[in-house]
């Protein structure tokens, strides 16, 4: 039912076996795990948390290593990610529940799937990174954003590229190079997150990067009966709305596809709740409300 007052939230900690994840809850019913994009913290989430919210008992946190969250003692990857998805479902009391990815967070989905599809209801995945094959980059674009990650993961470069991005006045150059050599869209606020980034979000981030240019699932003889809900802009600038649907239904039976046309792949700002409610509660409602 559409609620005209975005439904109240909290936030807090929980301690669970790999790490201390800071969570942000909101709405009542069946549970919705929202796993992160790369540095997304509570305040980036809460409209879509609060808007999806009203179908269902929303769950986000920020990744370890990013907000306040605490770092995962090991290097990050997707699927410790996984493991503390479960961990966590644990910790609220859930057997069953439904996940939600954005970005990168739809690497954290699938990995997060694979561990867990037993008891996932429903899988909802919003201009999903799924595969290094969906990125728009010639081989040159990618041989050399290897060539620049592979160098981030030494601790010395990595201490050299926090000095850079904590000093106003070479962070602009820094992000211009990220833009030009990751294609990263201007719109992105990067000045003002790499301004506050801590040395565990880029050694974290240095991870992330890796699984976005090397990532690709193992397609299985049978397709996943579970629900996928599927939206992606076909003019995202950053991976292929093509592939991406293709790698989608290689892997899920029933698939419910929303083409939008946004010429962004993350909104210039975060949408608010009232347009999220007027842009697409009907659609939402359609796929989601009536089975939430």
């Amino acid at each position: 039912m559409l609620h005209a007052q975005p439904p109240t939230h909290k936030t807090y900690f929980i301690d669970l076996p790999l790490t201390r994840l800071h969570i942000l809850e909101a709405g009542e019913g069946a549970p919705l795990i929202m796993v992160p994009a790369t540095i997304s913290e509570l305040h980036n989430w809460l409209p879509l948390a609060q808007f999806m919210a009203q179908w269902f008992h929303v769950y986000f946190f920020e990744l370890p290593g990013h907000g306040q969250s605490e770092p995962f003692r090991e290097q990050f990857s997707s699927q410790r990610v996984a493991e503390l998805v479960g961990q966590l479902a644990d910790e609220l009391g859930y057997e069953r529940f439904s996940l939600m990815g954005f970005s990168f967070g739809g690497i954290l989905t699938m990995r997060t799937f694979q561990l867990l599809s037993a008891r996932v209801d429903r899988v909802v995945l919003i201009a999903p990174c799924l595969d290094h094959r969906a990125l728009p980059f010639s081989s040159f674009r990618v041989s050399v954003l290897h060539r620049f990650n592979q160098l981030l993961s030494y601790p010395k470069v990595q201490k050299s590229f926090y000095q850079l991005i904590h000093n106003e006045y070479t962070v602009s150059m820094v992000v211009k190079v990220l833009q030009k050599i990751g294609h990263l869209e201007q719109t992105m606020p990067l000045e003002k997150k790499l301004l506050n980034t801590t040395p565990n979000t880029i050694s974290v981030l240095n991870a992330q990067i890796n699984e976005i240019l090397t990532t690709e699932f193992e397609v299985t003889p049978i397709k996943h009966e579970t629900p996928c809900y599927f939206a992606m802009s076909v003019y995202d600038p950053l991976l292929r709305f093509d592939v991406t649907l293709n790698i989608v239904h290689n892997h899920f039976e029933n698939v419910n596809a929303v083409p939008l046309l946004y010429p962004f792949h993350q909104p210039p700002g975060a949408f608010t709740y009232e347009e999220l409610n007027r842009n697409f509660y009907k659609t939402v409602n359609t796929f989601i409300g009536a089975n939430a």
